[in-house]
């Protein structure tokens, strides 16, 4: 069915009293409400149903038994080992060893510069993708406001940036955090060049790596005690909840760090325990059905928490470098539909600029509404206020509007997942994201692709670097279509 073919949600809301109380998943920190999608209540229970979801459960015990789900790099993926409480039951012993290392260094380190007992006012974090994107938003979500230093991200390649916070910024109390797994990304470790030649031979004592290649970092001249390692098979997308999440901790304070770890750890013990009762069962099939029943091809992530606002860029990535994929399992080309394009952001925000298209553009696209009951610290109002704001979106997209001027009518039947928690707080976090990385893991296993590879992405890396070469004057072009071009930036680059 495509999705210009879509079941008018309209009349499943009317026809199906009961699809608003049972396609409901709820946990102690979240609701998730899928009755507002084309799905039919009856294929809902289906695929809930035991008999349907053996298979997931066979794929969850491998993934946390530690075979090899990614076979193309034959690694496997236990992410959630640098999150328990108890990383040997996961991990093997020599894993589990380097992980509780870390973390115990971590959240020493964090609780010194977040209480301000170093003279640590500023940290510079260089990373990129999943070394930027996980800790960046946990720092915002969960920021109380009341720690002794500030994190700057320094993730793209930008010199007015980087200069002007040089300019500004004292060597004396600035420190670095170079974050990458493989501790060869040439974005992080320009940046990290930069900023380790201003802090000058002193600063070497307020640099600190976390990698999983420690040989690399101490030839770029991080002490090793400054060296916090995590296991090679950690996939950057996946690495949030290891040590590449230090300056997220010295800004939250390393209490909330650990209780968004706890939090994320419950989310793996109901996946586990309970499959179908876990909110990451409910995402992977509700995206299921919409990517590859509905036709859909997008996917709106808009929060009305304010908090939560960087949960689609970071929701890009996961997504979207975890489930594009063109080939199976076995290497045979995939003819459906695999990764939506993920777009979104803060919601009010997003109703003065794509909404309109949402509502009375020509396609639909599916919507994930996120908030909160109680959003931050400020006046109540401001939290009836988003929640208003959310629940009057999630009518208008469905219910659209009819009216006899066509240019003030709404076609509505836009599908609308909502997520709604208590609370913005460490534990409810870790939930969440934790259940976004279990929701890919099942959608992979559904469509038998690798979650845990990135192969497009690699490829990009590697052209970068031959054309840098060119444009250093040295090699051939690799793409002759591109030499009128390289030619016309060489004559203004003179």
């Amino acid at each position: 069915m495509h999705k210009n073919n879509t079941p008018d949600i309209r009349a499943l809301l009317r026809d199906e009293p009961g699809r608003t109380s049972e396609m409901v998943c709820s946990t102690s920190h979240w609701r998730l409400d899928a009755s507002r999608t084309p799905l039919k209540l009856a294929d809902w229970r289906t695929l809930f149903d035991d008999s349907c979801n053996d298979g997931l459960r066979r794929a969850v015990a491998e993934l946390f038994s530690g075979a090899i789900v990614n076979p193309s790099e034959n690694q496997p993926a236990l992410h959630m080992a640098l999150r328990a409480g108890q990383p040997g039951g996961i991990a093997a012993a020599a894993d589990a060893a380097i992980i509780e290392d870390s973390r115990q260094r971590l959240l020493d380190l964090s609780g010194r510069l977040y209480r301000g007992e170093t003279p640590v006012k500023t940290i510079l974090h260089a990373g990129i993708g999943g070394s930027d994107l996980g800790p960046r938003l946990v720092a915002d979500a969960l920021d109380p406001g009341d720690g002794a230093v500030r994190v700057e991200w320094l993730a793209t390649l930008d010199s007015r940036r980087i200069s002007r916070l040089l300019d500004r910024l004292d060597p004396e109390t600035t420190a670095l955090v170079a974050a990458s797994k493989s501790f060869s990304t040439s974005e992080t470790l320009s940046q990290a060049a930069v900023i380790r030649d201003w802090l000058g031979a002193e600063g070497v004592q307020r640099t600190w790596a976390a990698t999983a290649n420690v040989d690399r970092a101490l030839a770029f001249g991080v002490p090793e005690e400054n060296i916090l390692a995590f296991p090679g098979w950690t996939g950057g997308r996946f690495s949030l909840w290891s040590s590449v999440g230090l300056s997220a901790a010295a800004r939250i304070g390393p209490d909330r760090w650990q209780r968004m770890l706890a939090g994320a750890e419950q989310a793996d013990k109901l996946l586990t325990g309970d499959l179908t009762a876990s909110p990451a069962c409910a995402l992977a099939r509700v995206l299921d059905w919409l990517v590859r029943s509905g036709g859909f091809d997008t996917l709106g992530v808009v929060s009305y928490d304010p908090a939560l606002r960087l949960l689609a860029e970071y929701l890009q990535q996961l997504v979207m470098e975890s489930l594009g994929k063109s080939v199976d399992l076995s290497g045979a080309p995939i003819s459906a539909h695999t990764s939506p394009l993920v777009f979104g952001g803060a919601g009010t925000d997003l109703q003065h600029s794509l909404f309109q298209a949402l509502h009375q553009g020509t396609t639909r696209h599916p919507m994930l509404l996120l908030g909160s009951v109680k959003c931050g610290e400020g006046p109540d109002a401001w939290s009836r206020d988003q929640l208003s704001h959310l629940l009057g979106q999630a009518s208008a997209l469905v219910q659209g509007k009819p009216a006899e001027d066509r240019s003030r009518a709404l076609p509505g039947n836009n599908p609308v997942v909502l997520m709604l928690a208590r609370a913005v707080e460490p534990e409810s976090v870790g939930e969440l994201l934790a259940n976004f990385e279990h929701a890919v893991y099942l959608l992979g296993v559904i469509w038998g692709v690798n979650v845990f590879d990135q192969w497009g992405v690699e490829e990009g890396k590697r052209l970068a670097a031959e054309f840098g070469s060119v444009l250093d004057g040295r090699g051939q072009c690799p793409d002759s279509s591109l030499d009128q071009t390289v030619d016309w930036i060489r004559r203004r680059d003179v």
